[in-house]
């Protein structure tokens, strides 16, 4: 045979094995299930389109919308939820935009979200009937962008079932899905009673509520690299007192409350070197929980008495 058949007919063979052993990888059965788990549940772009999101558990709704490139939360009266009824109070309160931009990643990310049936008669068992939690994704008018169901977690814990509402098909998959649906409506909050003010822009801070001593009704005046007491006596203790106007600027509240009746019983004000002035109200303490009122803001926030206590120190504390 010549040397160049011979050379033909070994290249067709090594071609023809190739292909063979190609087929064998491409067809194998722990290949095609690892190619079958890779699945996103929202196209690319979908987070441009959204302007809605909704959290269904039970009777409970939590509903964000986007107002001017942010998104908000609807804040409903205790024992309501935006839509129950034309009386029912709703604002808008301020949610971490990094949360919902957390979620959108997981859901339009492709991860691993392997199928693992679609018979409905496991749908209980695995809590994805049609009272699931279920976490709804809207873009305008229409069909939401998604509308999934939310079930229990898988044997290990580390994965949570997931099913599209009208279809039978279930997967599992990221554990962290569960955790945005079935966390508390707070974790969705930005709960901070100021934004990002630095405590060189603060001048001056007046401080008026009763204390166990009686009435304390203080100022306080930067004076250069010092602070005075409003009168002329020096505070001694600057690290304390700049630790505690530091602790006002950067206090949060553990939730919103819609303001009905709030009654202030004290009051903190900070005045800035460009000439305005931020006030904080708090009322009446409720069981170990007071609200506080913030200029400029229409809804209350929830603060507990361990930040009360933190934030109306009278004038010993700063001796």
């Amino acid at each position: 045979m010549p040397y160049k058949k011979k050379i033909i007919l070994l290249g067709s063979a090594a071609a023809a094995l190739a292909l063979v052993y190609g087929l064998t990888l491409f067809f194998d059965p722990a290949r095609v299930n690892t190619r079958n788990a890779y699945f996103t549940w929202l196209p690319a772009g979908a987070r441009e389109e959204a302007d809605r999101i909704e959290i269904f558990r039970g009777q409970e709704k939590l509903e964000l919308v986007l107002r001017n490139g942010q998104w908000a939360a609807l804040l409903a009266a205790p024992g309501e939820f935006p839509g129950a009824g034309e009386s029912s109070p709703v604002m808008e309160v301020p949610v971490k935009q990094g949360r919902v931009d957390d979620l959108f990643r997981i859901l339009e990310t492709r991860g691993a979200f392997p199928r693992r049936g679609s018979s409905p008669e496991n749908h209980a068992d695995l809590g994805l009937t049609d009272n699931a939690a279920r976490l709804v994704i809207r873009g305008g008018a229409g069909l939401p962008l998604l509308d999934l169901l939310v079930g229990r977690d898988d044997a290990s814990g580390k994965e949570v079932f997931l099913r599209r509402n009208g279809e039978n098909v279930f997967r599992s998959g990221n554990r962290l899905i569960g955790s945005y649906v079935n966390g508390q409506r707070s974790s969705w909050y930005d709960l901070r009673l100021f934004e990002e003010v630095s405590l060189d822009l603060v001048q001056k801070v007046q401080v008026n509520f009763t204390g166990a001593e009686g009435v304390e009704n203080f100022g306080i005046v930067r004076s250069g690299e010092n602070w005075n007491f409003e009168g002329g006596a020096p505070i001694l203790d600057r690290e304390n007192l700049e630790n505690w106007i530091r602790g006002i600027l950067e206090a949060q509240g553990e939730d919103f409350r819609i303001p009905v009746n709030f009654n202030p019983r004290a009051r903190i004000s900070l005045e800035l070197g460009n000439g305005s002035v931020l006030l904080l109200q708090i009322g009446e303490t409720e069981e170990d929980k007071s609200p506080g009122l913030v200029s400029g803001k229409p809804y209350l926030f929830v603060l507990p008495q361990w930040t009360v206590s933190r934030l109306l120190r009278d004038q010993n504390y700063f001796r």
